[in-house]
């Protein structure tokens, strides 16, 4: 058997690291400013649309250990308290992948509905969180804006996760 060349190798290792990659990417997108009062608040958790999205699709492509390390960036990026965003983001991952089965051969709006149901708890323990280390309750009604933004606008990013999918990473 022929070994691959290093050229075939670093094409591989480029498809394989494309999720994560673009992940990382994401998080530092989301702390982009653009100049609407309040939108660092509610700007759409597009880490959790691709952890949702590569955790159904392509989770050995999806590390946990990289996932805490997406999180602990977007924390000190958006100044969340340490660790908040990682935790988030491992438990949609496990919850996602605990329903990898039944959603992975639906229609979209099958698993557009899993990822409405999935990242409910997942914003509600955030908020949660957010309130226990601030000592005080947190308003929810930039949680209960951000979980809505994040889920209205999951079809148009998945449809980007798709093209990805299906012309690079394979």
């Amino acid at each position: 058997m022929m070994r691959p060349t290093a050229a075939q190798r670093l094409d591989l290792w480029i498809r394989q690291s494309t999720p994560m990659a673009l992940t990382a990417i994401l998080a530092v997108l989301s702390v982009i400013t653009i100049g609407i009062p309040g939108y660092a608040s509610v700007v759409p958790g597009y880490t959790a649309m691709a952890t949702f999205y590569w955790a159904v699709f392509r989770p050995d492509l999806q590390p946990a250990s990289a996932l805490f390390l997406i999180g602990v960036l977007q924390d000190i990026l958006t100044g969340t308290p340490l660790g908040l965003t990682a935790v988030s983001l491992l438990l949609l991952h496990a919850f996602a992948l605990s329903q990898r089965r039944a959603l992975i051969t639906k229609p979209f709006l099958l698993t557009w509905v899993g990822f409405m149901l999935i990242q409910l708890p997942v914003s509600i323990l955030a908020w949660m969180m957010m309130s226990m280390l601030q000592f005080r309750l947190v308003g929810p009604e930039p949680a209960l804006f951000q979980y809505l933004v994040t889920v209205l606008g999951f079809p148009v990013v998945a449809w980007l996760f798709v093209r990805l999918h299906r012309y690079v990473v394979r």
